[in-house]
């Protein structure tokens, strides 16, 4: 979903509900008329739709049936997500429960105070299953602020195409983290998977880089297909003081340009025009248009649905470790009258074991919910459709600590200073700059929106 400035959402809101007169009793009901039930109407906001939907319908309607009191009702938001959330939080018709992206809204309205500190309802309750919550998962405005956990953790990883690795009779990437690739090895291999019109791989000398039929890799260049192989240099998305963006660093630079080396050098990732014509992934693997992509684990859900012939293996390395990074939404208790009764549904949620089973079995989730890392649970949500190496490349990483936790998380104003990088090394991936040229330009005025770290 598109990023937009928060005082802009908050304008916008206050003018929308200024021309349409809502209130929060059209728009909610009041609370004198709930109280004359018996039932407490919670209101749970999301963005997802299709299958996603369903099983967040199915969990609220299981929950209401064994929490008569409480009534949960699933709020779908599928554009404009922010904008319209913001709307209804200037109205005074706040939802009880929302997901919300961190580095838009959900800090931003905890430090005012309409996001509640969920460690405090934890606290009072002795029923809640702290074992069930992991220290990665929690969105910490400060050391005593729990502002929202994740739910829906999905982590990057490598898909491949087997067939491809046998017609060219190349060894299959590794699906264990501790056996990753390093740099050169992944480099040779996807210039043995590149080939050209005529048959050549890009090894050959008289390889055709204007007319490639199958391209090696394809990439990620976003922060999430970034952070993995910064990791591994042993970096963070800012330098250790929380002073300076670490894309601008020496290791930085490195990642970023051996990243962009693969289409401008080797020849084995499409260019940016190249890749305006490249099918999604699913049809990508099918036609052997592409023998390796770095992708996030959510793809899963589509290629097993689609009956693709796949595999999933490890990222490789740049530097000593091979890494990955976990993305995931932030589900938050709202300011309102029925905080103790929606508190309810969050813990059900975050607690319960299998309440996302059907997320988890389809290969678009993995667990937030610690309890669930259990090995029989995990082994009974693999199917016969999931690739082989599903759990090793996939569920491990989220088990022994290689998948991290996105800079969202944790970063500071992180939405301005993304804004600054995200559209400068536009000109590294067409090409037309280095990366040490594009940072040296952006570095000041990136730098400038740092905050350092939140949960501190």
């Amino acid at each position: 979903m598109k990023k937009r400035r928060l005082f802009n959402i908050f304008v916008a809101g206050m003018v929308i509900m200024a021309m349409t007169g809502c209130s929060s009793n059209e728009a909610g009901g009041s609370k004198a008329a709930e109280a004359k039930g018996d039932v407490v109407e919670v209101r749970f906001t999301e963005w997802d739709g299709g299958d996603t939907l369903a099983v967040y319908e199915e969990i609220a309607e299981n929950f209401n049936k064994t929490h008569p009191g409480i009534h949960v009702t699933i709020m779908n938001i599928p554009d404009e997500y922010d904008t319209k959330l913001t709307t209804m939080i200037a109205g005074n018709d706040t939802p009880e429960i929302c997901m919300m992206n961190s580095d838009t809204l959900l800090f931003p309205l905890a430090e005012e105070g309409i996001v509640l500190n969920m460690q405090d309802y934890i606290a009072k309750d002795s029923d809640f299953d702290v074992s069930a919550l992991g220290d990665q998962f929690k969105y910490m405005l400060n050391a005593d602020y729990m502002a929202g956990y994740g739910i829906g953790s999905e982590n990057i990883c490598m898909f491949y195409n087997p067939g491809l690795f046998e017609e060219y009779g190349v060894e299959e990437p590794p699906a264990k983290y501790s056996d990753a690739w390093d740099w050169d090895t992944f480099v040779n291999t996807a210039q043995k998977l590149t080939i050209d019109k005529n048959g050549k791989n890009a090894l050959d000398p008289d390889f055709d880089a204007d007319n490639i039929d199958i391209y090696g890799v394809n990439i990620q260049k976003w922060w999430a297909g970034i952070m993995p192989f910064l990791y591994g240099e042993g970096m963070e998305y800012l330098t250790e003081d929380g002073q300076s963006i670490a894309y601008a660093s020496e290791q930085g630079i490195d990642v970023l340009q051996k990243l962009a080396d693969l289409t401008y050098v080797y020849h084995v990732a499409p260019t940016p025009t190249a890749g305006e014509t490249m099918p999604g992934l699913s049809e990508a693997l099918a036609t052997n248009k592409v023998a390796m992509s770095f992708d996030g684990q959510w793809s899963n859900a589509g290629l097993m649905e689609d009956g693709v012939e796949y595999n999933v293996a490890a990222l490789p390395r740049m530097g000593d470790t091979a890494s990955t990074v976990a993305t995931y939404g932030a589900i938050s208790l709202m300011k309102t009258d029925k905080a103790d009764e929606a508190f309810e549904f969050i813990k059900y949620l975050l607690t319960e074991t299998g309440v996302c089973a059907p997320l988890q079995q389809s290969g678009l989730w993995l667990p937030t919910n610690m309890k669930e890392y259990d090995d029989a649970y995990m082994q009974s949500m693999i199917t016969d459709k999931h690739p082989s190496n599903y759990y090793d490349a996939v569920v491990k990483p989220m088990i022994d600590g290689t998948a991290k936790t996105p800079v969202t998380v944790y970063v500071k104003n992180f939405s301005k200073i993304n804004d600054v990088i995200t559209p400068a090394l536009d000109d590294l991936w067409s090409g037309e700059k280095t990366a040490a040229e594009v940072m040296g330009e952006i570095k000041d005025e990136a730098d400038a929106q740092v905050q350092g770290f939140y949960g501190k």
